[in-house]
């Protein structure tokens, strides 16, 4: 299968009446998406999943991805369970490439499904992210080495991350890349990254830093290990999350989103009770920038 240069996905979101809709909707095999939910106790917040109906990315495989938030719009974007990522000896190379764009009133959780890779999978993935003034948006990226794996079946993994001005300037770039299994003992088989994008969210990430670095658990057979920085250029933050296993890492991650979350949302509230934006922050005063905490 080959998607060609059409998105499989294209999708838009805006505020209208005080709800988050989709104006544009669009996607094709093997995406599919359902209705957008509402949270009761935040009835701004829209919530969509995305299911990937072969459950397998393949050989070959060009899947684009287009995402907006405009016009106040706050909303959740998840996928439904792990996507594996298949493989042949010598197959070609399976790639994603995923467009997300934020105006500066609306706010975006970009959760996708972790993918995980398997003997002869050659996978790369794209992200390319522009968040203007006023907005935010967070992204996890993640992914999980089959137990079959080994050396002579690994084939390779790249992750690229790129944040841009809204005149298109490179602000940040996050690129990663595995060719062989990892090699120290009892080695993490899980890797994840939550990207928090975003002018004016120092003082609240430098505050939860602690915090998100205490879940770091380096005994017994659910380690993990987590690492907070910033970003160049005041783009936006960065939380490293390696695990032991796919579930620990899914458990981690949750609990990075929702410390972030509540730490957004404190801070508005704060400064006003009368925002209630998904992933909001505003400086409480102009507390200069601090070194992020990195985990030992």
């Amino acid at each position: 299968m080959n998607l060609g240069e059409r998105n499989a996905l294209d999708l838009t979101f805006a505020s209208v009446g005080g709800r988050t809709v989709l104006t544009r909707r669009r996607y094709r095999w093997p995406l599919l998406i359902g209705r957008v939910f509402t949270d009761p106790t935040r009835p701004g917040l829209g919530s969509v999943t995305i299911q990937n109906a072969a459950g397998t990315v393949i050989p070959g495989d060009r899947v684009r991805q287009q995402i907006r938030v405009v016009d106040g719009g706050s909303a959740v974007v998840r996928g439904q369970g792990a996507t594996l990522v298949s493989g042949i000896p010598c197959g070609d190379v399976a790639v994603e490439d995923t467009r997300v764009g934020v105006d500066a009133s609306s706010r975006l959780l970009l959760d996708a499904s972790p993918r995980i890779l398997t003997p002869h999978a050659r996978y790369r993935q794209h992200t390319q992210v522009c968040v203007e003034p006023g907005g935010r948006a967070v992204l996890v990226d993640t992914v999980v080495l089959h137990p079959d794996l080994t050396d002579e079946r690994f084939g390779s993994y790249e992750s690229s991350v790129a944040v841009t001005a809204p005149d298109r300037t490179l602000l940040a770039l996050d690129a990663q890349m595995l060719e062989t299994m990892p090699r120290v003992r009892r080695s993490p088989t899980a890797f994840g990254t939550v990207y928090v994008v975003g002018a004016g969210f120092d003082t609240t990430m430098t505050a939860l830093s602690p915090r998100l670095e205490s879940l770091t658990v380096r005994q017994g057979d659910r380690r993990v290990y987590v690492a907070v920085s910033d970003l160049p250029n005041e783009a936006g933050w960065a939380v490293r999350i390696a695990a032991s296993d796919g579930g620990t890492l899914r458990a981690n991650i949750g609990a990075v989103t929702a410390l972030i979350e509540a730490g957004s949302h404190e801070v508005s509230c704060t400064r006003t009770q009368l925002r209630q934006h998904f992933l909001v922050d505003e400086p409480l005063s102009a507390v200069p920038r601090k070194e992020p905490h990195i985990g030992q």
